[in-house]
C-alpha cells in the first residue's frame, strides 16, 4: 500500500492527523507527496521537516517553486503571494538553522516516475498534470472532450498518472468525465483504461468537506481516506501569523 498527500499547504493540524491515521497501518509500505508543502499555512518549517523525514519521495509544487524563485509566482493572486512572502520570512535563509530546509525544497521535481517495489508497473507522479507537472490545473468541470484533458492524455508517458494541484479528490478515466472521490469511495483499476487521478489535498481540501484528504493505492484499487482535524487551531495560527483572513476562513468551509 502506497499512501499518497498533496497539497499540504503547511498546515501543521491536518498533517498531523494524517500521518498518525497512517502510522496505524500495517500493510503501508511508503509515504509520497506530491507537492505544495508550503504556501497559505502558518507553520512552514514543521510541515516541511516532517515531509521530508516521512516521505519516500516527494514532489515540488508551485508553491514550493515560487518560494524558492519568484519568477515562479507569476499568475498568484495576492493572498497566495501575501502567504509565499509570509513564508519567505519565516524560513529565513539568513539563518542556519533553515538550510537543509531550503536545500531540501530545492531538490525536489515537479515530476517522477515510480516503481513501488520490483516487477510492479510504473506510473507518473506529478504536482499538476502530465503536461505541465508545475502549474497547469486540471479541472473537475472538464468535459471528457476539452482540449486540455485530451492533450494531457496524450503526453502522459503512462497509464496511469497521480496527481494534486487542484484540491479535488478523484479521477478522470480517459473519456469519461471526471468522478468524484467521496469517503467510500474505491476506484478499481482497469487494465484497458488510462486514468489521471487526483488524491486530494491535506492542508486545504476545496470540494466543500473541509476534512482532510489523502489516497491509498495498492496497485489494483485506490481509496481515499477524509479525516477530521482541528480546523480552529489552524485557523487560529493563520490568523496569529497576520496572513490573510480569507485562508483562515475557508479551511472550515473546505474551499
Amino acid at each position: 500500500m502506497i499512501a499518497f498527500l498533496s497539497d499540504l499547504h503547511s498546515n501543521l493540524e491536518a498533517l498531523t492527523v494524517a500521518l498518525a491515521d497512517l502510522d496505524g497501518r500495517t500493510d503501508l509500505e511508503a509515504v509520497v507527496c506530491l507537492g505544495d508543502v508550503v504556501g497559505y499555512g502558518a507553520d512552514p518549517a514543521e510541515v516541511v521537516r516532517l515531509t521530508r523525514d516521512r516521505c519516500l519521495l516527494s514532489l515540488q509544487g508551485n508553491h514550493d517553486a515560487a518560494l524558492l524563485d519568484d519568477r515562479d509566482a507569476l499568475g498568484f493572486n495576492e493572498r497566495a503571494l501575501r502567504a509565499i512572502d509570509w513564508t519567505r520570512q519565516a524560513l529565513d535563509p539568513e539563518k542556519e538553522e533553515n538550510w537543509e530546509l531550503w536545500d531540501w525544497l530545492g531538490s525536489l521535481a515537479p515530476a517522477v516516475a515510480f516503481t513501488p517495489r520490483p516487477g510492479a508497473e510504473e506510473v507518473l507522479l506529478v504536482h499538476a498534470s502530465p503536461r505541465e507537472p508545475l502549474t497547469e490545473y486540471l479541472m473537475p468541470t472538464f468535459p471528457p472532450e476539452h482540449e486540455r484533458l485530451l492533450a494531457n492524455f496524450e503526453a502522459a508517458s503512462h497509464r496511469i498518472t497521480f496527481y494534486g494541484h487542484t484540491h479535488h479528490p478523484g479521477w478522470f478515466a480517459e473519456g469519461e468525465p471526471f468522478q468524484r472521490a467521496g469517503e467510500d469511495t474505491v476506484l478499481e483499476l482497469r487494465d484497458d483504461v488510462r486514468y489521471l487521478i487526483n488524491v486530494g489535498s491535506v492542508g486545504q481540501p476545496r470540494d466543500g468537506d473541509p476534512r482532510l484528504a489523502y489516497a491509498l493505492w495498492d496497485g489494483g484499487t485506490v481509496r481515499w481516506r477524509r479525516l477530521p482535524y482541528d480546523v480552529e487551531t489552524a485557523a487560529r495560527r493563520i490568523r496569529e501569523a497576520g496572513l490573510p483572513e480569507s485562508l483562515a476562513d475557508r479551511l472550515a468551509a473546505g474551499r
